[in-house]
């Protein structure tokens, strides 16, 4: 009697798992694997101690009040990074104005116009029309500056190297008082920044 013949061996296409092998990763585990470092794949995440999170909160305002007070770079916010916030931050702060004074004006007049109205109710109302003219001066006294600060700025960067909002960046800065601005300035009244040197051989 012959022998029976032997089955043949299953080929490499059937004994191969079709597909990735392995379930598809939930979303959460695709967004922790993408902030994960390189070389740190399937390594677990170890949460930070309640003292490690206070210290690194600690570092990090310490760093921001570095910067506020310093101007350096390396820990400014994202608005006040760059070689245009910077040269606009000086150019604003080596200039007066009459907006920096204008929180100081209102409070004054707010507090001498109560007793002007029940004492001389004909001067409180000059006082009223005075206060407006020194509003209208400090509209005025921002959009010059504006104007003038927009040149400088082409003139020194170039009108496609300034990014949208330096002006009023540099226009809002000039209407808060000199020792509540942040970051804190960096050049002196009067004193000019290296970039206003005038220019030449």
């Amino acid at each position: 009697m012959s022998a029976k013949p032997a089955k043949p061996s299953q080929t490499a296409s059937e004994t191969t798992p079709t597909g990735k092998g392995r379930p598809t990763p939930t979303r959460k585990q695709a967004e922790e694997a993408r902030r994960r470092p390189l070389g740190t794949a399937g390594t677990p995440k170890t949460p930070l101690t309640k003292e490690q999170q206070k210290e690194a909160r600690r570092k990090a305002r310490e760093r921001w009040d570095h910067a506020m007070r310093t101007g350096d770079e390396r820990y400014l916010p994202a608005r006040d990074k760059g070689p245009v916030r910077r040269y606009t931050r000086d150019w604003i702060d080596a200039r007066r104005s009459i907006g920096e004074y204008i929180v100081y004006i209102a409070l004054g007049s707010l507090m001498l116009l109560f007793f002007l109205i029940q004492i001389a109710p004909l001067v409180a109302s000059y006082f009223m029309l005075a206060l407006y003219l020194v509003i209208f001066a400090v509209v005025g006294d921002g959009i010059v500056r504006g104007r003038r600060l927009k040149r400088a700025l082409i003139e020194e960067f170039g009108v496609d190297n300034v990014p949208r909002g330096s002006v009023w960046y540099g226009v809002n800065r000039s209407m808060q008082p000199r020792r509540n601005r942040l970051p804190r300035p960096q050049v002196e009244r009067g004193e000019p920044s290296a970039r206003d040197a005038p220019r030449g051989g």
